[in-house]
């Protein structure tokens, strides 16, 4: 949808956003596209609310239970991390999928949903 920097940044409502998909489905017709908007509204919001309580933890390797084999962490300043991170940033991780999303962000600011739940 294009809306997500809008949200983010309250300039839009995700419920003002869910309120005018109901309307074009009760004027016009129901359709997959508005089903799936509604639907990733609500797993924004639930995300929003789990990154409140977990903070930094999302984003351990070993997620937000702790579970995991922490011998296979790169320490953050290391060379080889270091190097690791550049490759991703730059989109050369040699894994297409998480490459072609990478370089859609550096070339247009812009990362579509599906995109940032693969990268």
């Amino acid at each position: 949808s294009k809306l997500a920097p809008w949200l983010a940044r309250g300039c839009i409502s995700p419920r003002f956003v869910a309120l005018e998909c109901l309307r074009y489905e009760n004027e016009r017709v129901k359709n997959k596209s508005t089903y799936w908007l509604r639907f990733e509204l609500t797993w924004r919001d639930y995300f929003i609310f789990y990154a409140r309580k977990y903070g930094r933890q999302l984003f351990w390797p070993s997620g937000t239970k702790g579970l995991g084999d922490r011998s296979k962490w790169l320490p953050v300043d290391s060379k080889e991390s270091k190097h690791k991170f550049m490759q991703w940033c730059q989109g050369n991780t040699g894994i297409p999928l998480v490459d072609a999303n990478m370089r859609e962000l550096v070339a247009t600011g812009f990362m579509s949903n599906r995109g940032r739940q693969n990268v």
